[in-house]
């Protein structure tokens, strides 16, 4: 099973992602903080970051900037509020692999990883219309 690590500053989605995603997947890790994410991945080195782009201390692009930079090839895969075309662009410039709307999680969440998991891309907004424009 490829192994996440889950990062985002709202303890009560962190559970969310948890539940939906700890049948599929092996989860080496929980952050809290772009702080921690940065101690985290080179510890448990996951396959895979689910990350926030919000986090309080930081923004999950700084961070995945920073792995990048330093030679971390786990995937991204971000999990955001922000519906923005411009949000998504900049996350695929960035290098994630993905990019799921908050709002489409119990939809596109495990879909997506496995995706990801198995080498593709993927974003809520091409599977979603009605978002467009949000």
């Amino acid at each position: 099973m490829p192994t996440l690590l889950i990062a985002d500053d709202n303890v009560a989605l962190r559970d969310t992602l948890v539940d939906i995603l700890q049948q599929e997947f092996t989860i080496v890790g929980i952050a809290s903080s772009g702080k921690e994410i940065l101690e985290r991945v080179p510890e448990l080195r996951p396959d895979i970051v689910v990350l926030d782009i919000s986090l309080g201390d930081s923004t999950g692009f700084d961070v995945l900037r920073k792995l990048k930079s330093d030679g971390f090839r786990c995937k991204f895969v971000f999990v955001s509020v922000h519906e923005s075309p411009s949000f998504i662009q900049a996350a695929e410039e960035l290098g994630a692999s993905g990019y799921v709307f908050k709002s489409q999680i119990s939809r596109d969440l495990l879909n997506t990883l496995q995706i990801v998991a198995n080498e593709g891309p993927f974003s809520s907004s091409k599977h979603d219309t009605s978002s467009a424009g949000k």
